[in-house]
C-alpha cells in the first residue's frame, strides 16, 4: 500500500456511518465535560480516602506491617496511570463520541489505551478486593481462632487472584501479534480468545465478588454486643459496598452493550466512568471505617483554648471537656459491661473501635492487666476508660463591696 492510500485511510472514519449521518472528524460531538467531571470526582474521593487511611494507620495508629495498607499503595499506584490513560482517551477521540465521528488513525490509538487500561484495572481492583479481605480477617477474626469469616475471606481471595491472573493471560494471548489488539491494519490473529465474552465474564465477576465481599462480615456485625442503632451505624459505613456492588452492576450492563454494539469508541465511554466509580468506591469502602479515627485524633480543647481569649470562654470550654469525658467513659464502660459475656465478641468490637484518648498510667496496672492493655492498644482498641468528676471555681480580680 503506498504513503498516500494509506494516509487516506487513516484519515477516514474508522466506522461506516450509518445512512443520513455525515462523519465530524474535525470537532465531533462529545461528553467530555461530563466525562471529565466524573473522572476527577472519582480520582478525587480516591485519593483522599487512601491518604485517610494511610494517615491514620501509619502516623496515629503506628502500624506499618499490615498486608492490606501496602496492597492499597500498589492499587493507587497502577490507578494514577491508569486514570492518566482515561484521561488520554477523553482527550482523543473523546467521551460518547461514535466511532464514524473517529478518524482510523485515532481509533488505532483509542485502541491501544483501552488495551493498556484493562490490564491497569485489575492492577487497580485486585489489590482492592485483597485488602478488603484481609481487613475483614483483621478486624471479624480473634486471634487462634477459624471462623466463617476466616474460611469465606481465604476462599475468595484465592479465587479472586486465580481469576485475574487467568483474564490477564486472556488478555495478552487472544491476539498475535500482540500488537493485533490494536493495530486493524496489520494481519494477526485473533481467534484464541473472544475477548467480549471475556468482558462480560470479567463483569459479571466483579458483582458476584462484590456481593459476597459485602456479605461476609454482615453476620458477625449482628452478633456484637452493641445496641440496635450502632449495629446499625456500623452496617452502614459497610453498606458503602452496596453502592460498588450497584456500580459493578451497571458495569455488567454497559459491557453486554458494549459487546452488542458495532460503535466501539461510544459504548466504551459508559465502561470507563462506571470503572472509575467502581474503583473509587472500593477505595472508600476500606477507608471510610478510619474516618472517625482521624477526626478523633484532632485536640478540639487544644484548639479551643488557643482560639479563646477571656475566663469565660475557657470555662466554658472546659464544662463541654468534663461533659465529654463524662459521657464517653460511662459510654464505654455500659458497653464493656455488655462485652464480658462473650470474649470473641469483645476481641472484635475492640478492633472495630476507633481507640478512646483518654489518660492512663500503665506503669500503675499490674503485670496482666499491662499485657492486656498492650494487646488492646496494638489492636487499635480501647485500652482503658476512666470516669471522674470535676469541680471548677474561679474568683474575681476584685472583691464584692
Amino acid at each position: 500500500m503506498s504513503q498516500p492510500d494509506l494516509s487516506a485511510i487513516l484519515n477516514g472514519p474508522a466506522l461506516e456511518p450509518p445512512e443520513g449521518k455525515i462523519p465530524q472528524l474535525g470537532n465531533p460531538p462529545n461528553d467530555n465535560v461530563l466525562a471529565f467531571v466524573i473522572v476527577s470526582i472519582a480520582f478525587s474521593l480516591s485519593t483522599i480516602a487512601i491518604l485517610c487511611r494511610i494517615y491514620v494507620r501509619f502516623f496515629i495508629l503506628r502500624h506499618f506491617t499490615f498486608a492490606g495498607d501496602w496492597l492499597l499503595i500498589f492499587a493507587y499506584a497502577f490507578l494514577i496511570v491508569d486514570f492518566y490513560i482515561s484521561y488520554q482517551i477523553l482527550r482523543v477521540p473523546g467521551a460518547f463520541v461514535h466511532q464514524w465521528d473517529v478518524s482510523l488513525g485515532h481509533f488505532i490509538e483509542f485502541l491501544k489505551n483501552v488495551f493498556i487500561s484493562s490490564q491497569l484495572y485489575i492492577g487497580v481492583i485486585l489489590p482492592i478486593k485483597l485488602a478488603i479481605l484481609l481487613e475483614w480477617i483483621r478486624i471479624f477474626v480473634p486471634s487462634g481462632s477459624r471462623n466463617l469469616v476466616f474460611w469465606a475471606s481465604h476462599i475468595m481471595i484465592f479465587v479472586v487472584i486465580g481469576f485475574y491472573i487467568a483474564l490477564i493471560v486472556a488478555f495478552n494471548v487472544a491476539c498475535t501479534p500482540i500488537e493485533a489488539n490494536w493495530n486493524v491494519l496489520i494481519n494477526g490473529d485473533c481467534t484464541r480468545v473472544d475477548t467480549k465474552y471475556t468482558n462480560i465474564s470479567a463483569s459479571a465477576f466483579n458483582l458476584i465478588s462484590d456481593v459476597l465481599i459485602l456479605l461476609i462480615p454482615q453476620r458477625v456485625i449482628w452478633k456484637l454486643n452493641m445496641s440496635t442503632q450502632k449495629k446499625i451505624g456500623v452496617s452502614l459505613v459497610f453498606a458503602v459496598g452496596l453502592f460498588a456492588c450497584a456500580a459493578s452492576l451497571i458495569r455488567l450492563v454497559e459491557t453486554v452493550r458494549h459487546a452488542e454494539s458495532p460503535d466501539f469508541t461510544y459504548t466504551f465511554s459508559g465502561i470507563m466512568l462506571v470503572s472509575a466509580s467502581e474503583i473509587a468506591l472500593g477505595f472508600l469502602v476500606i477507608s471510610l471505617p478510619y474516618i472517625p479515627t482521624l477526626f478523633g485524633s484532632i485536640d478540639i480543647s487544644t484548639l479551643r483554648s488557643k482560639l479563646s481569649f477571656s475566663n469565660g470562654s475557657r470555662l466554658i470550654s472546659s464544662r463541654k471537656q468534663v461533659s465529654e469525658s463524662a459521657w464517653s467513659g460511662s459510654r464505654y464502660s455500659k458497653m464493656d459491661q455488655k462485652r464480658k459475656s462473650d470474649p470473641e465478641m469483645d476481641s472484635i468490637q475492640l478492633r472495630m473501635l476507633p481507640p478512646a484518648y483518654v489518660q492512663t498510667s500503665i506503669a500503675e496496672a499490674t503485670a496482666g492487666d499491662a499485657g492486656d492493655l498492650v494487646d488492646r492498644a496494638e489492636q487499635g482498641g480501647i485500652m482503658r476508660t476512666t470516669r471522674f468528676h470535676a469541680v471548677e471555681s474561679y474568683e474575681t480580680d476584685s472583691p464584692l463591696k
